[in-house]
């Protein structure tokens, strides 16, 4: 099994969440990660889910999921996706080095509050784990990391026809 991105388009309601999930439960598949966002179109939310599937079931899966009420469209990325990854890190005037550690990595310091950098990290699962081994260590405070959903843009009559 590899694990596959499936960025789903939907109507806004924690319904439609709660049978997608319900669904997957009865289908095996791991799940890997889930999130819900809004999106820019009214009543519509987008729905990412990472799961652990077979290749060949893949066709049959997004079948059974259009046929959840609420679901709009379902696209699936294939190859490795790229994930976001978040890190807390304590800062002081000793840990110079941490930074040319982010640089190196192409990572952002995206928020600095009462000696805590909050860095944010887009790049493969591989560089990722590179980067959490190197700053794995008392000055790491806490670490998340989700899939980044690369959808196509919502057809307009997709929308409009359900």
């Amino acid at each position: 099994m590899t694990s596959k991105l499936f960025n789903i388009s939907c109507k806004s309601s924690h319904d439609t969440l709660s049978k997608l999930l319900q669904h997957i439960s009865t289908t095996g598949y791991r799940l890997c990660a889930v999130s819900q966002s809004a999106t820019d179109v009214h009543e519509v939310s987008l729905i990412t889910i990472e799961l652990e599937i077979e290749a060949r079931s893949i066709d049959l899966f997004i079948e059974e999921v259009m046929r959840i009420d609420g679901i709009l469209d379902v696209i699936v990325s294939f190859g490795s996706p790229l994930k976001i990854a978040t890190y807390q890190m304590r800062y002081d005037n000793d840990t110079l080095d941490l930074l040319d550690i982010l640089r190196s990595h192409n990572t952002q310091v995206i928020h600095i509050e009462a000696k805590r950098l909050l860095i944010v990290h887009i790049a493969t699962e591989k560089d990722i784990r590179l980067l959490y081994n190197k700053l794995d260590n008392a000055s790491l405070l806490g670490f998340c990391q989700m899939p980044i959903a690369m959808a196509d843009p919502l057809c307009w009559d997709k929308v409009n026809s359900k």
